[in-house]
């Protein structure tokens, strides 16, 4: 391409004064000229950037051409101020014309000269990222930005070709990040396996820096700065630094850090050796975490950037991305394990705190750690209330854990084994009660704060252990771990209710001896409550209300729920078993014999098996009280069932007199205790209620009239005090024919 300049030459060389006619031919000739010349600069973009034709001669020709008319334009603006505008006075209107004019062009050539500006810092951009050298194509990018910022002094439709230079534009910068990106893997090399957890992996972190690429690097960080994508490869870094190094030095106790020097690189290892992970001492932890970042440091972290006017190191960048996010897993995965969990290792604390102290020092020195950030000292200084946090902590997840284990490993409660000792009530105290002398008659009995002899649960007894160890612990501790400590045993009882029996359910519902170990086990814990509080309370902070009286009516009330909704699934299965003889009807049927016979049976299999179950389980009392409440539903049953029967022959009355047999010839072993010298036919008839008239029931089956008779006594018998005279006549008319001798029997009977 040629530029034809012999006109602009023309111009330039004229001569003297400058009259208006030869003004108003020069002004016409730019105007032509850079109209020409701006064609030719638009054709050489398009082919440069559109279509992609080698032509920088011709451009840097271009570009030594609109200098030429920026120096004419200059010139004859000159003279039109300074010889011309004199002389047109008197025609202000030409003057504007050829003024307009002049601003016109000057407005095409400021276009063409950003175009040619434009095109050379594209060079500039070219060139320094080919030489490596990052920084100073960063900064003809900025220059970039900066001219395509500026609003176009002259709007043209032939301006579109500053689309193609933008799309220009951003390929260059997209090239250059990418460049940038090449060169940071290439001098900051990871390789680590996707699982760092697994044994005998290697972790390596390579930086190439000697000689020459440290200045490659300098470059490469300078670069990533100006264009905003320093911040971005530091976040990238950061994360690989917490999940790869940290993480590893946190997991595994036994890591080995290894630095090695070939040529130019400079590699740290780490080798996971161990199989099992377990957390390193925190002194461990603190030597390999120094040693780690003091080689980052020394070898890439130490290249400063200069941002708002201020020097900062890629260390001082790192520390503001991941320090927070470092601290807390050292916190949390290091420190929170060097917390003691015993009184005897809490004196031995300060250690830890002097270590803590240090290493934060050192963070704060290399300027890793922001000054503010003081959460590691902080942390370790708090011991006392991190010491009860953890101890609370276990105390639940033991309690949980106790509640949650089989509980059909019992122990035995004795009568025999008291509470522990009360400590006497002080006097002046507010809540001293004053002393009520009772009589002999109202003295309690010595069993009156004895547990009876009973089994209970190996993890509940635990659970009460526990608790006296906490509490015996809390009033050797300082206040405010005593306040945590004594809250965190009540929170055991409170998560008795809620876990034992929701975890528990089924069991509960469907066996009879855990429902019985639950309702002894309720029973065990409010027995303790009672006085657990006043134990410990002379030696706990005054602001502690130490007392647990509250918890028990809700721990009774829930033992005995539970057991009452078991007692009410037994006696609902027995009468069930019953409903099959079919209301004991017809029994000289044999196969209505059989079935009657079945279902006592049945019975007296399910009261053995509930007395095989309960007997060593329950305390005494409360056995025979629920064994024998079953028992009098099934005699209940029995007596409504053949107290309403119209008609009983003689052979119905001898099979329900066998059948009858069944249960008196076995019931009075229900009762029957090993541990318990009672008599069992007294316990028999104290517990179950409606054992007498069972018996009278059974004797007037296989009785003669004359013997009801007598056992009715004029109302004063046996019989009167178990049935009414009505139910004795009703008996009477369904065992025996209509006869004079039982209308007299009858008659008899009021």
């Amino acid at each position: 391409m040629t530029f034809k300049m012999s006109i602009v030459t023309e111009v330039l060389t004229s001569a003297g004064l400058v009259e208006k006619k030869e003004v108003n031919g020069k002004v016409k000739a730019l105007t032509d000229h850079i109209k020409e010349l701006q064609n030719e600069i638009y054709t050489a973009t398009v082919e440069r950037y559109v279509d992609f034709y080698p032509c920088f001669n011709s451009v840097s020709n271009l570009a030594d051409q609109v200098d030429l008319i920026k120096s004419e334009i200059d010139s004859v603006s000159d003279k039109i101020e300074s010889e011309i505008k004199g002389q047109l006075n008197v025609s202000t209107s030409e003057f504007q014309s050829l003024s307009r004019e002049l601003i016109e062009v000057n407005g095409i050539l400021s276009i063409l000269e950003t175009l040619v500006q434009l095109h050379d810092y594209l060079e500039e951009v070219a060139e320094s990222t080919k030489a490596q050298k990052f920084g100073h194509a960063a900064d003809a990018l900025s220059k970039i930005n900066e001219l395509v910022s500026k609003p176009l002094p002259y709007q043209d439709s032939d301006i579109k070709i500053f689309d193609a230079l933008i799309t220009e534009i951003k390929v260059q910068k997209e090239k250059l990040i990418y460049d940038l990106n090449d060169v940071w893997k290439e001098h900051i090399a990871w390789r680590s396996p996707e699982n760092v957890a697994s044994s005998g992996d290697l972790i390596e972190l390579k930086i190439v820096t000697g000689g020459e690429e440290m200045q490659v690097i300098e470059h490469m960080i300078d670069a990533l700065e100006k264009i905003n994508q320093l911040d971005s490869k530091i976040k990238v870094f950061g994360e690989r630094f917490l999940t790869r190094l940290v993480k590893s030095l946190l997991s595994n106790e036994d890591v080995t850090i290894q630095e090695k020097t070939n040529r130019n690189e400079k590699v740290i290892t780490l080798n996971l050796k161990t199989n099992i992970h377990t957390a390193p001492l925190f002194v461990s932890f603190f030597r390999k975490f120094e040693e780690l970042i003091t080689f980052l440091n020394e070898n890439f972290l130490k290249l400063s950037i200069t941002r708002n006017g201020n020097v900062v190191t890629l260390l001082e960048l790192l520390g503001a991305e991941v320090a927070n996010s470092a601290v807390d897993m050292i916190i949390k995965e290091c420190l929170s394990l060097a917390i003691p969990s015993t009184i005897e290792h809490l004196e031995g604390f300060r250690k830890v705190i002097n270590s803590t102290e240090n290493f934060q020092k050192f963070l704060m020195d290399i300027k890793f750690l922001p000054e503010s950030n003081t959460a590691l000292l902080a942390y370790v200084q708090n011991v006392n209330v991190l010491y009860a946090n953890k101890k609370c902590q276990q105390i639940s997840g033991n309690a949980r854990k106790l509640m949650t284990s089989n509980v059909h490993n019992t122990v035995d409660v004795s009568k025999d084994v008291t509470l522990q000792a009360l400590p006497q009530l002080q006097k002046g105290d507010s809540t001293t009660t004053q002393a009520i002398e009772l009589t002999t008659e109202e003295k309690l009995s010595p069993d009156s704060f004895k547990m009876p002899d009973c089994k209970i649960s190996e993890s509940i007894n635990a659970i009460m252990n526990l608790a006296y160890e906490i509490l015996n612990e809390a009033v050797a501790s300082k206040p405010q771990c005593a306040i945590q400590m004594f809250y965190a045993v009540r929170n055991i009882f409170e998560l008795y209710c809620s876990v034992f029996p929701t975890y528990h359910r089924q069991s509960l519902e469907t066996l009879p001896q855990l429902t019985a170990l639950h309702h002894n086990n309720c029973m065990f814990i409010s027995h303790h409550l009672m006085t657990l509080g006043h134990q410990f309370s002379a030696k706990l902070p005054k602001s502690i209300n130490a007392t647990f009286v509250d918890l028990i009516p809700k721990i009774r009330g829930m033992g005995t729920e539970s057991f009452m909704k078991q007692m009410t699934n037994q006696r609902d299965q027995l009468l069930e078993f019953l409903q099959a003889a079919d209301g004991f009807i017809e029994m000289s049927n044999p196969e209505k014999y059989c079935n009657g016979e079945r279902a006592v049976k049945q019975c007296l299999h399910q009261l053995t098996h509930l007395q095989n179950v309960w007997h060593d389980v329950l305390p005494a009392n409360v056995y025979r009280k629920a064994i024998g409440m079953l028992v009098n539903t099934v005699a209940v049953e029995i007596i409504d069932n053949i107290t309403s029967l119209e008609d009983i022959s003689s052979v119905d009355a001898k099979q329900l007199y066998k059948l009858m047999s069944l249960l008196i010839d076995k019931a009075e072993s229900f009762f029957k205790l090993e541990s318990d010298d009672s008599n069992p036919l007294v316990e028999l008839q104290r517990n179950v209620a409606k054992w007498p008239k069972f018996k009278e029931l059974h004797l007037v089956l296989n009785a003669s009239l004359q013997g009801i008779s007598d056992r009715w006594a004029d109302g004063k018998g046996p019989l009167a005090e178990v049935f009414s005279a009505n139910e004795l006549k009703q008996l009477i008319r369904a065992l025996f024919q209509n006869t004079d001798r039982r209308a007299g029997v009858l008659s008899r009977i009021k």
